[in-house]
């Protein structure tokens, strides 16, 4: 029966601490207070897992979670390993160390499903994104927000304004998640904060990666059922006004004509990228290998601007073969989702891969951007919806009785 009870309070503590860990990670990014409510939550998950039967069967009954999971380790394992080509004990340590963690975040937002929060984790994401979007707004100079890109403002937010337009990104489509679970429909409001903040960054990529996803969920919805297809118009039409009537629309659309240019200056850093890894092919640099290399322009360069780039460098052909496995199974879950009516998880892990096409910052690390933007769709995608286990939720009302 003491079993059963610490299993019981166990539980509490991990849904109330995940959840406080999931809204605060929005909105201070790396924070060490923030990543402790974390390590409170992990420690809840050991006793958790210790002490209910239940659950652990319940946790890997589904076999395409399974796989997904060993995939996904594969991958870190791997990357991990890559620390022990120039021999660095101490840092294999701490990205091992990484990567249980990331294990455990896929597994704590299952979790949270068999026990019927998953709804609760979303209102936790959005709600961190929607803090994030207001106090960016009251931090940063009114005056100047049209030229400098929504940068120098909130202190917690993410340093990268690229980033930060994959919060705002990400934030939208949890929202959408929230009206198709509940039909509460003035979540559109926070949904127009959120896509306005998105334009004011003025940030290519995620932009065009947002517009990819909306448009191939859009084209899924109008194949099955008219899915709130009005009110995409109306915002969209809303949007084109907008542009129509002030200069940000000036100011976006001549950012984009630049792309054109700039391209050129991020294809010679990819090739530069080429000229690294073909030194050393099949296994790469190592996890730790930065690039340093000034550009045509007088810029240093330090990172690939590309996740797969970065996975090249870093692990050779074979780490970006595993990281393309993970992307290719994602999207084999994909199709999962979509049989039980749910695009928006599709269309948020189409946008995630399109987002790390233009943005090389690995995603192997503690809590921080890479937690919210890749790993957060991705548990959302591994766990298929309608898993609820009223078996779970019984074996620790248990202990009340």
């Amino acid at each position: 029966m003491m079993l059963f009870r610490i299993s019981y309070y166990a539980t509490k503590g991990f849904q109330v601490s995940f959840l406080f860990f999931i809204f605060f990670n929005a909105i201070f990014c790396g924070f060490t207070r923030v990543n402790n409510l974390f390590h409170f939550s992990s420690l809840c998950l050991l006793i958790m897992l210790v002490a209910n039967p239940v659950l652990r069967s319940r946790l890997f009954e589904d076999w395409q979670f399974n796989r997904g999971l060993s995939i996904i380790a594969l991958m870190l394992g791997y990357f991990s390993l890559t620390t022990l080509y120039p021999f660095n004990f101490q840092l294999f340590l701490s990205e091992i160390i990484h990567a249980l963690y990331l294990l455990l975040f896929i597994l704590m937002f299952r979790i949270m499903t068999l026990y019927g929060r998953r709804l609760s984790v979303l209102w936790a994401m959005a709600s961190g994104m929607l803090t994030l979007v207001g106090l960016t707004f009251f931090s940063i100079n009114l005056n100047t927000i049209l030229s400098n890109r929504m940068q120098d403002g909130f202190f917690g937010a993410p340093s990268n304004v690229i980033d930060l337009a994959g919060y705002f990104s990400l934030g939208i489509f949890v929202f959408l998640i929230i009206i198709r679970e509940t039909g509460i429909r003035w979540l559109y409001f926070p949904i127009s904060l959120l896509l306005l903040a998105l334009l004011l960054t003025q940030s290519r990529g995620p932009l065009l990666a947002f517009v990819a996803s909306m448009v191939v969920l859009v084209f899924l919805q109008l194949i099955k059922r008219e899915f709130h297809l009005l009110k995409f118009t109306l915002l969209g039409g809303g949007v084109v006004m907008l542009f129509y009537i002030t200069r940000w629309g000036d100011i976006v659309f001549q950012r984009i004509a630049n792309s054109y240019q700039q391209s050129f200056i991020r294809f010679g850093i990819w090739r530069y990228t080429l000229e690294m890894t073909s030194q050393k092919p099949f296994f790469g640099w190592g996890l730790e290998k930065q690039l340093s290399f000034t550009n045509l322009i007088g810029d240093k360069i330090t990172t690939t601007h590309s996740l797969y780039f970065s996975a090249l460098l870093k692990g050779g052909l074979f780490g970006l073969l595993l990281l393309m496995l993970v992307m290719i199974y994602g999207f084999f879950m994909v199709r999962k989702h979509i049989s039980f009516n749910q695009e928006l998880e599709g269309a948020i892990f189409l946008f995630t891969t399109g987002f790390y096409i233009t943005q090389g910052m690995f995603i192997i690390s503690n809590p921080g951007v890479s937690w919210n933007i890749f790993w957060f769709p991705v548990s959302v995608l591994l766990t298929l919806p309608s898993i609820t286990s009223t078996d779970v939720i019984a074996a620790d009302n248990i202990a009340l009785e």
